[in-house]
């Protein structure tokens, strides 16, 4: 048996399925691209390194600090204030800054305060008795002093630490006070515990937190425990700062009061944070609510935290949190200007990136760090690179529309193709409508043709057409059909109960019959040429002729048929114009009216007689 040519069944099914493949193409390799986008984003993140989004992350971080607003610090935590007034009140014999420590730390111990902590690097050694005197002060209540880590050049490992003097140290315990801030220095982690030379130094909030709750820190993964508080921590055990405020949020006293007495009151069974905030004195850090605050109330912002104080969660499950957002705002965003029509696709992606923007502010506000910077590099890069590869394919579609609309223009009236283009479903089904119909056919066109040959016959019949839809669309007609010689044309296709379609449509008549008369033929170039007109006004049938595939639009029913026979009384009637009855009562132009005769006449196939007017070509020309 003879096999079957391998490939004539595979082209039909290339052929069918090719073009699925060509309307899917674009969806499926955009959203490919998209993912690989996503995920060269995910990947680092999901380890904590930092990404190019970063600078905009915090951006949007201080953005949901400032509308979530100001929040309450814990209820134990003061600071005590070394300020430019401080440092004016200091009597002569508290010159020395140690001494002057000295003396307010000794005060804020008789006030009862609980624990301290002493943000101010004491490195450096001072006068003996200086020194003696403050380690004595620092004897008298649970302290915790400040120390530094040096980092390398890289700036990501610490190598060494800049010690309190030695003195100190005996009697407080010494605690880290790095911050980990941002590219424009804003603080926004406090690392609880810094690798330094394989070991964990722990920080000054975490040491005067333990110091004053007198409870055990059991480290996890993505947490901190204190008694029954579980505080979150992101990578590397570094706590996320959530800013309570502008500066003084944490209720702060001047030092000035505790110079020479003490403040119960306000101190009793507190953590007190003491540290500078003179001019030029001290730490000093850009934060979502202030430009220029104060490095200790930093690190009481920390210590807040570890004591109650609202926190802020951002860790490895948050991550996952984000990845997840990123890859979901990515594809929605994506699919929305591929499906939808960029002028629909956009604002429903906009809509999307807004509820999100809107979703993430939420969470914050109860204590979740969800990236904001992750999902939108991640989404809008490959959503506007989708949107101009729909912008584009948009254009082709409305060039190839364009041109469709201009065929179908060539075949159809222009009245009538515009109306199918507003409403592609015109005349699914058909109507009934009351119009002017008016044929018209070429007078001795046989004749014609004969003498004028293939060529000039062509050229004879686009003459023809072309005046016809120029008098007839002048008058607001619409030509429907060309039959060779002859033409149906309507009047009234929009309906307007205020005019009267059958003077524009016995214009028209007149027009055209005006304009062929100044048209000749080579061969005969004295004999004018002429046509004949029939007119009729009735229900008619609109509708679509054809199969699905090629459709046309027309006029049936017996008034049509009854426009197409006057033109054979025209003809019996040796006249140019015939008009029936029913299309007269429509006139209102008693001019051109009364230049008709009105006979009655018998129509071939209709019984009875119908009466007519009449126009021979000397009243036309009269006309």
């Amino acid at each position: 048996m003879a096999q079957r040519p391998r490939g004539i069944l595979a082209l039909p099914i290339w052929q069918m399925t090719s073009g699925r493949v060509r309307q899917w193409a674009l969806p499926l390799g955009a959203v490919t691209l998209a993912l690989f986008w996503v995920l060269t984003l995910i990947i680092p993140y999901m380890s904590g390194r930092a990404g190019f989004f970063d600078p905009l992350e915090h951006r949007l971080l201080d953005v949901r600090h400032v509308l979530v607003g100001p929040r309450a610090a814990a209820s134990d935590i003061v600071i005590v204030a070394i300020d430019d007034e401080t440092l004016a009140a200091a009597p002569a014999e508290l010159q020395s800054r140690r001494q002057l420590l000295a003396r307010i730390i000794s005060n804020i111990a008789q006030s009862d305060a609980r624990a301290l902590a002493l943000d101010v690097l004491l490195a450096d050694p001072g006068p003996a008795l200086d020194d003696a005197a403050l380690a004595a002060a620092l004897g008298e209540i649970p302290s915790s002093i400040a120390a530094a880590a040096r980092f390398g050049s890289e700036g990501t490992t610490a190598d060494s630490i800049i010690w309190p003097q030695a003195a100190f140290g005996v009697v407080a315990e010494a605690g880290l006070v790095n911050l980990s801030t941002d590219a424009s220095g804003t603080p926004r982690y406090a690392p609880l515990l810094i690798e330094v030379e394989g070991s964990l130094v722990p920080s000054l909030p975490l040491l005067a937190t333990l110091s004053f709750s007198s409870e055990n820190a059991v480290f996890g993964e993505t947490q901190l425990t204190l008694g029954a508080r579980d505080i979150p921590l992101d990578f590397g055990f570094n706590m996320p700062l959530r800013y309570l405020g502008p500066e003084g949020s944490v209720p702060t006293y001047s030092a000035r009061d505790l110079i020479s007495g003490t403040a119960p009151d306000a101190l009793s069974d507190k953590l007190v944070v003491l540290g500078f905030s003179a001019s030029a004195m001290g730490d000093r850090f850009a934060t979502p609510f202030d430009e220029n605050t104060p490095g200790m109330e930093v690190i009481a912002t920390a210590i807040s935290q570890l004591n109650g104080g609202e926190t802020l969660r951002r860790n490895a499950q948050t991550r996952q949190w984000d990845a997840a957002l990123a890859v979901a705002l990515t594809l929605f965003c994506v699919a929305s200007v591929l499906v939808w029509p960029l002028s629909r696709g956009v604002p429903v992606a906009a809509g999307f990136v807004l509820v999100f923007l809107a979703s993430i502010t939420l969470a914050f506000a109860s204590g979740l760090w969800l990236s904001g910077a992750l999902p939108l590099a991640a989404a809008l890069p490959p959503a506007i690179a989708a949107s101009g590869l729909r912008y584009m394919q948009e254009n082709l579609q409305a060039r190839k529309s364009e041109r469709s609309v201009a065929s179908l223009r060539q075949f159809q009236s222009p009245a009538l193709a515009a109306r199918i283009e507003s409403d592609p479903n015109y005349l699914m089904e058909p109507i009934e409508q009351d119009l002017v119909v008016l044929f018209v056919d070429l007078t001795g066109f046989t004749g014609h043709s004969q003498r004028l040959g293939q060529d000039g016959t062509r050229n004879l019949l686009a003459m023809f057409h072309k005046l016809t839809a120029q008098t007839v669309e002048a008058r607001g007609g619409s030509v429907f059909n060309y039959m060779g010689d002859g033409a149906l044309a309507v009047f009234g296709l929009e309906p307007d109960r205020h005019k009267s379609y059958a003077d524009d449509a016995l214009a028209s008549a007149f027009d055209l019959v005006h304009a062929l008369s100044r048209q000749s033929l080579p061969q005969t170039p004295d004999e004018a040429l002429s046509c004949r007109i029939g007119l009729h006004s009735g229900p008619v049938t609109l509708s679509r002729l054809g199969a699905q595939s090629h459709q046309q639009v027309t006029v049936t029913g017996d008034n049509v048929n009854l426009a197409s026979r006057l033109m054979e009384v025209a003809k019996t009637e040796k006249a140019v114009v015939v008009a029936s009855s029913d299309f007269a009562t429509g006139l209102t132009d008693g001019g051109r009216r009364g230049s008709a005769y009105t006979t009655d006449v018998t129509i071939r196939g209709r019984d009875g007689r119908v009466q007519v007017l009449v126009w021979a070509a000397d009243a036309l020309e009269r006309s």
